[in-house]
């Protein structure tokens, strides 16, 4: 679990996080939004102690500065920038593998992980586009950290490789891992996160489960089908709301999409598109006004351990 309790930071004279407390659960995915300037990236950089400030930011109960191995309790992914010139991928993994008492040998299981077998001995400057952001992902994974933090780990991705993010940040939190991903853009993150924090000049804006989030910011869900009828008459049941397009296409609104993914899944019906919809669904985020004591949700499967106990490591 992550805790972040009372972070404030100044810039100068700028306050860039005032006052913020948040909680991502064990077996979720939270997504931190907020226009640029919002303080999403100052959130992320107090976590680990690269910024200094106000308020405390736990992992499990410890703060980062104290947890004994760091490396295999949170994985970090700040800056995909941060590569030396002339190291190859491979080199710059075990740089990093050494540094957090990692064996060696899981280098080349996290480069499997990422998809980079086959470009380990490549630099940064020959990295086709989306590398970086793997082999950053690559360096959060080296430890099996239980906590992951991402900071907007989609920017230059193309559909697919924004495809294997969300897998692989769904299949962390599944595996009882927590993940606070920021994201430039809501579209990236809603995808896969089971909450969402939503920043505004450094407040919190707003914070719930994304669903619910998405519902009251007037999202939908677009979705093309095999069996448009079917799956229409399967949405109703599941209490979500269908609006035909004059293309075949469905527009859902009530459920998110991996709710309305679950019931195409559950009705046998291939699914050919499907994603967020909304004319500006950043700023309808932005628009949105709840209640401070709004709940993150909880893990969407079993991994977390009851009664304070820490869980076990993340595997994968």
């Amino acid at each position: 679990m992550i805790e972040a309790l009372a972070l404030s930071k100044r810039h100068g004279s700028r306050l860039a996080v005032d006052d913020l407390s948040f909680t991502v659960p064990d077996g979720a995915v939270t997504g931190l939004l907020g226009p640029a300037g919002a303080g999403k990236t100052t959130v992320l950089r107090l976590a680990v102690g690269l910024d200094r400030g106000s308020g405390l930011v736990l992992f499990d109960g410890v703060p980062f500065a104290a947890l004994p191995r760091p490396a295999q309790a949170v994985g970090a992914a700040l800056d995909p920038r941060a590569l030396h010139p002339g190291r190859t991928a491979l080199g710059h993994l075990r740089v990093l593998a050494a540094g957090a008492g990692v064996p060696r040998r899981r280098v080349g299981e996290v480069l499997e992980r990422v998809g980079l077998v086959g470009a380990e001995r490549a630099r940064p400057g020959a990295f086709r586009r989306g590398a970086a952001q793997r082999l950053a992902v690559a360096g959060a994974l080296l430890g099996r950290p239980r906590a992951l933090l991402l900071d907007d780990p989609f920017a230059g991705l193309d559909d697919d490789d924004r495809a294997w993010l969300h897998g692989l940040l769904r299949r962390h939190a599944e595996a009882g891992g927590s993940a606070l991903v920021a994201a430039s853009r809501a579209a990236d993150v809603v995808a896969c996160a089971d909450g969402l924090v939503v920043l505004r000049r450094g407040r919190l804006g707003a914070r719930g489960p994304a669903a619910e989030l998405l519902a009251g910011a007037g999202g939908a869900v677009l979705v093309r089908a095999s069996d448009p009828g079917l799956l229409a008459g399967a949405v109703l049941r599941w209490g979500g709301a269908v609006t035909p397009e004059p293309d075949g296409a469905l527009l859902v609104t009530g459920l998110d999409m991996a709710a309305v993914g679950e019931v195409a899944r559950a009705e046998g019906v291939a699914v050919h598109e499907l994603h967020q919809r909304a004319a500006d669904l950043d700023a309808a985020l932005q628009s949105l006004q709840l209640p401070e004591t709004a709940l993150l949700p909880g893990p969407r499967a079993h991994g977390a351990a009851a009664g304070g106990t820490a869980a076990p490591a993340v595997t994968a």
